[in-house]
């Protein structure tokens, strides 16, 4: 998964995944790896650095150093897992101060539209990577905690992890705040709230496809999601984010100064 998001280098063997962990921290010349994310993100935000508090921007600069920081020489898997668990707490917290402080205004929604959207695409890839009924053992773990829901998981069912509850879990319970249809739930809250175009009582374009989505997972039974169905979901959500864009974001190209050399 690293490496089709372009988080880790094509040279390296799949079978040394520790060497593609590694590099998805470290290093910069892959287009997804966390230096190259990081560094992104703070350009983005130096650009409205007047609108962040002292404590997100404190944030911000906290994790572009954790994650620039070079790891000691021979370091072991758990070094490696330090640096990632420091780099999501920070997250985290600059999450938080984010949603703490923030105007419910336009700005905050496409902000969430973003997130919610984004956090659906991602949890289509975990079930269909970690989910398929041909992967090895201990994946649907791994699937519960990236989702952040082996405690529910645990609450609700008194068994270990199985493939149908984990799917409900994970992609249609609507309380679970990680769940797909919860994004979804969100999402067309969002959507409601944005100005229209068009005042004829008619769904917006980003509206039919957001209902469209909702429509297929509440109307679908955990033991019968397969690839096709995810997978149909997320183009759905990509398509989602890009009509979004196109429907209410102009996007200016900046116009840099030129200097020419006086004679």
């Amino acid at each position: 998964m690293l490496e089709a998001w372009s988080a880790g280098p094509n040279d390296i063997p799949n079978a040394k995944s520790g060497l593609i962990a590694e590099a998805a921290l470290t290093r910069r010349d892959c287009e997804g790896s966390l230096p190259r994310l990081v560094a992104a993100a703070r350009s983005a935000a130096s650009v409205i650095r007047d609108r962040l508090s002292p404590d997100a921007w404190r944030a911000l600069n906290d994790l572009v150093a954790a994650i620039d920081a070079p790891l000691p020489a021979g370091s072991s898997e758990s070094v490696t897992l330090d640096r990632v668990e420091r780099a999501l707490r920070i997250i985290s917290s600059f999450s938080g101060l984010a949603q703490e402080n923030m105007t419910r205004l336009a700005g905050w929604r496409f902000l969430e539209l973003g997130r919610r959207i984004e956090r659906a695409i991602l949890t289509c890839r975990f079930v269909r990577e970690l989910a398929d009924v041909r992967a090895p053992d201990g994946t649907l773990d791994v699937l519960l905690e990236l989702c952040d829901s082996q405690m529910t998981y645990r609450q609700r069912y008194v068994m270990i992890a199985a493939r149908v509850p984990v799917i409900d879990l994970v992609m249609l319970d609507p309380n679970n705040p990680r769940s797909v249809i919860y994004q979804l739930d969100r999402i067309e809250t969002h959507l409601a709230a944005l100005p229209r175009q068009v005042a004829d009582g008619r769904l917006s374009p980003p509206q039919q496809i957001a209902a469209s989505i909702a429509t297929g997972l509440r109307t679908a039974d955990a033991g019968k999601i397969d690839a096709d169905l995810i997978l149909g979901s997320e183009s759905a959500l990509m398509k989602l984010s890009e009509t979004i864009d196109s429907s209410h974001l102009t996007h200016n190209e900046r116009s840099e100064p030129v200097w020419e050399a006086l004679a």
